[in-house]
């Protein structure tokens, strides 16, 4: 049986390491436990900020998700000259980062409001308050979980990028070998996995990530996805992990032995993540490889083909999307298609 004995956390050691979650980890299933940070962080300079021609005092509430954007919004205001009025109110995803803002302002609770750490919960509060024009600082490559959750609330918001995450340089420091799981908060974070580490085989190393965009970002860089947070019994990382694990042990470090709700979780995530735009295409092209492959081949059905693939390709498409100019770009391009299919029938 493979145990996993030592653990990569890709963040920096909290604050009290001894009273969070993560010191429990470790007791518990006496794990050794080292915390890098995979990615390091670049301000943008007011010039790079002034061309997406965004205003910080045209809005009445702001929402952090870090103490990054806490940091780089106050750094953006105060090199543009900006005085943050005293009635701008702030929306955060955790108390961690509400009294972070005390850093900056007098903390006042009725102007700051916290969340309990998920998406859905920051949601909920921001959505008491529809009649505000929100801010949502960001990074350059932040996450579609919040802006599609805020979207879909019918919340008034717009993204300001204000600092860039950019892989950092872990070698000769860490050997990624060393692990037995590496845990990620940021689709960067997998970037500088594969630019540090370019040799690098899973193989029995098991890879977390949170949050769906993180999820995304494992498959696609061609890893094992094996730990997918957060869930409904695990709203943080440090518990996803234990669950994991507790399971793990259980089926004597078999991942195929392993409960089916960890990949349904993997999957859900996963899937949900895919915009709207490539699940369209995907049904366009699903639809129209069925229709070619049912089709008879031959001289004398060679229109009627053309005709029957660019209708139903386009009945797909308009279900899928509503867009009348996809519909129409899909409809002739699958006619085109079938024109060329009935060419070869011909010819045969």
């Amino acid at each position: 049986m493979l145990k996993i004995k030592n653990v990569l956390i890709s963040q920096p050691a909290p604050a009290e390491y001894d009273k969070s979650p993560y010191k429990q980890l470790a007791t518990k299933f006496s794990l050794k436990i080292v915390f890098r940070k995979f990615i390091k962080i670049e301000g943008l300079c007011a010039r790079e900020f002034r061309l997406q021609k965004i205003n910080f005092l045209d809005y009445t509430a702001v929402i952090f998700t870090s103490r990054n954007a806490v940091d780089h919004y106050f750094r953006m205001a105060q090199e543009m000259r900006l005085k943050i009025p005293i009635t701008m109110k702030y929306f955060c995803s955790s108390e961690t980062t509400a009294f972070y803002i005390q850093n900056y302002i007098q903390y006042r609770k009725r102007k700051i409001f916290y969340g309990k750490q998920t998406t859905a919960d920051l949601v909920e509060l921001v959505s008491k308050h529809k009649e505000e024009k929100f801010l949502l600082p960001c990074s350059e490559e932040s996450n579609v979980d919040l802006p599609n959750a805020l979207s879909k609330a019918k919340i008034q918001f717009i993204k300001a990028p204000i600092y860039r995450t950019v892989p950092d340089k872990l070698t000769p420091e860490i050997n990624i070998n060393d692990f037995d799981l590496l845990a990620f908060f940021s689709p960067v974070g997998i970037k500088s996995l594969v630019s540090n580490y370019p040799k690098f085989k899973q193989k029995n190393v098991l890879i977390a990530a949170f949050g769906t965009s993180v999820c995304a970002a494992v498959e696609e860089a061609g890893f094992r996805l094996d730990i997918a947070a957060p869930t409904p019994t695990a709203t943080s990382m440090a518990h996803a992990i234990e669950e994991y694990i507790a399971d793990y042990n259980k089926c004597g470090g078999d991942l195929q032995k392993m409960p089916e709700r960890y990949k349904e979780t993997v999957n859900s995530l996963t899937n949900s993540w895919i915009p709207k735009e490539t699940s369209v295409k995907a049904t366009v092209k699903s639809k129209t490889k069925a229709i070619a492959t049912t089709t008879p081949k031959g001289k004398g059905n060679a229109v009627s083909t053309t005709k029957t693939t660019a209708k139903a390709t386009a009945k797909a498409t308009s279900k899928a999307n509503g867009n009348a100019l996809e519909t129409k770009a899909a409809a002739n391009k699958a006619a085109a298609i079938a024109v060329i299919a009935g060419k070869k029938g011909r010819i045969k």
